[in-house]
């Protein structure tokens, strides 16, 4: 009888240790890039009249946009401080310039005047308040802000007057159109950025209008003041000026 004896490799009989997939790596935080406007700027001054001393409250769009832009470009913190007084002109807000927004030591100044200004060029003179304001002096005001930021490499943005009364038609929207030309000039001579605030307000409110008559104010408290829907169009303007994505600003909300 022959045996055959089988001869292979050995193995051993230990069990195996497996071999583990390496641990996946958690996905990293998108960090989305800041607007060249943006960039490098810690604090901004806001600064205007009333408009802009209530867009510092609960749904203003100083409010709006300290929220979004926390919301935005959490890992880059921006200060944004409101500097509104109400009733000014530009004149008022001249000579306060450097106590309330230069001492600020701001990285980026927002302008916002203009409506007392038209405002009050309508009044008669009084021993109390002599002087009504022209377009002359807005421009003037406007350029020695402009040129003492500037000097101190301080970047400005011009942002026009919204509107006066939601009858379009009236003296005072008719007039604000030429302090708005104004400001558009000084923003050129001076290669200061400038958004037109007036534009989008006038645009909706002739649109509502046109289905749903002049019955009652759409974007305004009292013709003057904005509501939050009017804050909201000044935050996605001033936004969408600064470079920030569009589908991104659409897609805010109030309670981000």
């Amino acid at each position: 009888m022959v045996f055959y004896i089988a001869i292979g490799t050995h193995r051993s009989c230990a069990p195996q240790k497996p071999t583990s997939p390496s641990t996946p790596r958690p996905p990293q935080p998108v960090i989305e890039p800041q607007p060249e406007v943006l960039r490098n700027k810690h604090r901004i001054v806001v600064v205007g009249d009333s408009i802009t001393q209530s867009g510092g409250q609960y749904g203003g769009y100083v409010w709006l946009l300290q929220r979004y832009l926390n919301f935005l470009y959490p890992q880059q913190p921006v200060e944004i401080i409101s500097s509104g007084i109400s009733g000014n002109t530009s004149t008022q807000l001249s000579e306060r310039f450097k106590r309330d927004v230069l001492d600020q030591k701001p990285d980026l100044i927002t302008i916002n005047i203009g409506v007392n200004d038209v405002l009050q060029s309508f009044q008669t003179p009084t021993p109390a308040r002599p002087n009504i304001p022209t377009p002359q002096e807005y421009r003037q005001n406007l350029t020695a802000m402009v040129q003492v930021a500037t000097a101190k490499g301080i970047p400005v943005l011009l942002l026009s007057p919204t509107i006066i009364y939601e009858d379009l038609s009236s003296r005072e929207n008719q007039r604000i159109a030429e302090y708005i030309a104004v400001m558009r000039e000084v923003a050129l001579q001076y290669r200061c950025q400038f958004i037109d605030l007036n534009f989008p307000f006038r645009h909706v409110i002739i649109t509502y209008q046109r289905y749903g008559g002049q019955g009652q104010n759409l974007l305004t408290r009292d013709g003057i003041h904005p509501n939050i829907a009017g804050h909201q169009i000044i935050a996605y303007t001033i936004l969408k000026g600064w470079g920030v994505p569009e589908p991104k600003i659409q897609s805010l909300k109030l309670n981000d």
